[in-house]
């Protein structure tokens, strides 16, 4: 058993100042300063933490893409959310290690076999892709983003319905 893949998608960090992270990058890259930007809204990726539809609007995101992995870099804002939650228990540094999983379940229940919770805290949905963010920092010193292709449309529509309601 295991998650199915040795392939690192991406790694995520989480910061206090995003902008001065990104332009240390920069330098030590030689490339300019990458973009940042707010963590997207339902309109594009609507997510669910702890079971409940959630906006997450003051988050700021940049990715650097290299040769071989895909760095994020993430700011979390004044208001709750996974970031914030992250920094506030282990401080700056890295949050997670983002793998796609051909397999699910086989990777949840690999979760578990190292003695974490194979229940996701934290899912947000593209259209043809999810991740899901566990909670393997015990095991691991780090958590886990487990990726799966797969079509979220009709889950996207029902996230988006329960958030215009609430508002």
């Amino acid at each position: 058993m295991s998650i199915g893949t040795k392939r690192v998608v991406h790694m995520s960090f989480v910061v206090k100042d995003i902008e001065k992270v990104m332009a240390n990058w920069a330098v030590l890259l030689g490339i300019d300063k990458p973009r940042i930007w707010k963590i997207p809204g339902p309109d594009v990726a609507p997510v669910l933490t702890d079971g409940k539809p959630q906006l997450y609007e003051n988050c700021y995101i940049s990715v650097i893409e290299l040769d071989n992995i895909v760095l994020e870099v993430c700011q979390p804002g004044d208001e709750p959310s996974p970031w914030k939650t992250f920094l506030e228990k282990h401080g700056e540094g890295l949050m997670h290690i983002a793998f796609l999983s051909p397999d699910e379940k086989e990777a949840e229940d690999t979760i578990r076999q190292i003695g974490c919770s194979g229940t996701p805290y934290h899912i947000g949905y593209y259209p043809h892709q999810s991740y899901a963010f566990y909670d393997t920092y015990d095991a691991l010193k780090t958590e886990l983003n487990i990726k799966i292709d797969r079509d979220n449309s009709d889950t996207i529509r029902m996230i988006q319905k329960q958030i215009e309601e609430s508002n």
